[in-house]
């Protein structure tokens, strides 16, 4: 079994989770079992697992595995489900209700996102009004952890209860000197007869790691994909298990020399004095393959593995049935991605295709996003763009587009790009490190634009535009030319994972 070790997943994600979910459709089509793994308590984590196609089969989290509820299946829980006393008043509303004692407010019923009434969870209050206990409902229907907390209100002890009501974990905190909880203690209730005490949330995660390697045989396979979260855990294994390292990023920050500059922190232990104990570190394309290689020596067993397996299209879309001049660009939006010098690229477009539409799929930090759509205002251009959020699946936003421009700065390989011209949509990017030179053949599925020549990338859009042959061109050898990044070449690949 293969095991892709992250923090969770969650109704907004990023390139890591998106090429999890690429990775088990991958497997499942091959008929190979695997599951993506996660360690944080998530009350509706079942029901994202649902819009995501996750099956139970799929995803294993710690607390489900703990609470032995990963097939549960529950009944929603709505407000005349509790068994609240007969002399408080419940108000209405459609978001939360509060609970009142005669003038006092006891408690507020919050529902959860997307339901109608289904209760998320409840907020006890003491006669001061300090919130003093927090009861969590999961999705499902059950009440799974409850939440104490004291009068500077800061958390100090949680406990989680299976269905049936009995309590499998507590969990302690301590306040830190810049006043933020820290866990402190973790205690595993009768787990097969016996208690599991933890100094860190760490060794409980490496302690359920181990648990589900033994109950699939041991010499399993887990794959570290979010590196903040998954190395030390799976570092500090101790049953028989092959360990591999997937790299979502660059191995150095941004901007400096991959072959001297220091190891990006979160990776510096793992690819230094832990090297050793991997059975190997996996990277989306040959050209970072090939960096690593050199400076981690020979000793480093370097495997190259696509993360956007991409199927050959059951159908083909015709330039000429695609919305005219519509660009789009995925991914987050931030400063390290260049959002703003995107938006000054369109301007420049712009000014020469006066029809030409712009939509940005995905989210960034709230500030971010509200100077990127200022800038928007200040350049005259807000209303060719569109911030469209994160949405999923994007099949018809690929559909629709003409063309997808990125203007990013670095990366480990824009899983979008492989979307897009599976989806017979050219790219315009620039050619950055690592991924667009390993998919983008230059003129004749999109174009690559040196990095920063914002000039000669809106020059390379507009000349695209202004040319429907061309364009058709280059949609039919994006259909065409996925050898690269196929889903069958992308199995080969995964067959050096043992």
């Amino acid at each position: 079994m293969d095991f892709f070790v992250n923090q969770y997943l969650l109704g907004k994600n990023s390139s890591v989770e998106h090429a999890e979910l690429k990775r088990l459709q991958l497997f499942k089509d091959h008929q190979t079992p695997a599951q993506l793994v996660t360690r944080d308590f998530d009350p509706v984590l079942h029901r994202t697992m649902q819009r995501f196609g996750v099956a139970n089969d799929q995803l294993t989290n710690l607390y489900d595995f703990f609470a032995q509820t990963t097939d549960y299946q529950g009944q929603p829980l709505h407000t005349e489900d509790l068994k609240l006393a007969v002399d408080y008043q419940i108000g209405t509303g459609n978001n939360f209700r509060e609970v009142r004692d005669g003038g006092r407010l006891a408690a507020t019923i919050y529902f959860a996102g997307g339901t109608i009434g289904q209760i998320h969870h409840i907020d006890w209050y003491d006669q001061t009004g300090s919130l003093t206990l927090r009861n969590t409902y999961d999705i499902r229907g059950f009440k799974a952890v409850d939440e104490f907390f004291g009068q500077d209100g800061h958390e100090f002890n949680a406990r989680y209860y299976r269905p049936d009501g009995q309590l499998y974990l507590e969990r302690y905190f301590v306040k830190s000197v810049q006043n933020t909880p820290i866990n402190s203690l973790n205690i595993l209730k009768d787990w097969h007869g016996q208690d599991h005490w933890f100094a860190s949330e760490n060794e409980m995660f490496a302690f359920f790691l181990d648990e589900l390697n033994r109950a699939h045989g041991e010499n399993n396979v887990f794959i570290a994909d979010r590196p903040a979260v998954a190395i030390d855990p799976i570092l500090h294994m101790h049953s028989k298990v092959h360990r591999y390292l997937w790299l979502p990023m660059s191995h150095v920050n941004d901007g400096q020399d991959p072959l001297k500059a220091p190891l990006n922190s979160l990776l510096q232990n793992a690819l230094t004095e832990n090297l050793h104990r991997w059975d190997g570190i996996i990277v989306m394309t040959q050209a970072q393959a090939r960096v690593l290689r050199q400076r981690l020596g020979k000793s480093a067993r370097v495997l190259t593995i696509n993360g956007t397996p991409v199927k050959k299209a059951a159908k083909r879309v015709k330039m000429t049935d695609r919305t005219p001049h519509q660009l789009i660009s995925v991914g987050r939006l931030g400063y390290d991605k260049q959002t703003d010098q995107l938006l000054q690229v369109f301007a420049k477009i712009k000014a020469a295709v006066p029809d030409v539409k712009l939509t940005l799929y995905g989210y960034g930090a709230p500030n971010d996003t509200a100077n990127f759509k200022q800038l928007a205002k200040d350049l005259q251009i807000d209303a060719a763009v569109e911030f469209a959020d994160y949405q999923y699946p994007l099949d018809a936003a690929f559909d629709q587009a003409q063309l997808l421009l990125n203007t990013s700065r670095i990366d480990a390989q824009p899983l979008a790009m492989g979307e897009a011209l599976g989806h017979g949509v050219p790219v315009v990017s620039y050619d950055f490190s690592y991924g667009p030179d390993e998919m983008i053949v230059n003129y004749a599925n999109g174009r690559l634009i040196a990095l920063n020549h914002s000039a000669s990338m809106a020059k390379a859009v507009v000349e695209l535009l202004s040319s429907p042959a061309k364009l058709q061109q280059m949609s039919d050898h994006a259909y065409d030319d996925l050898d690269n990044i196929s889903a069958a070449a992308t199995w080969k690949q995964w067959q050096a994972v043992k």
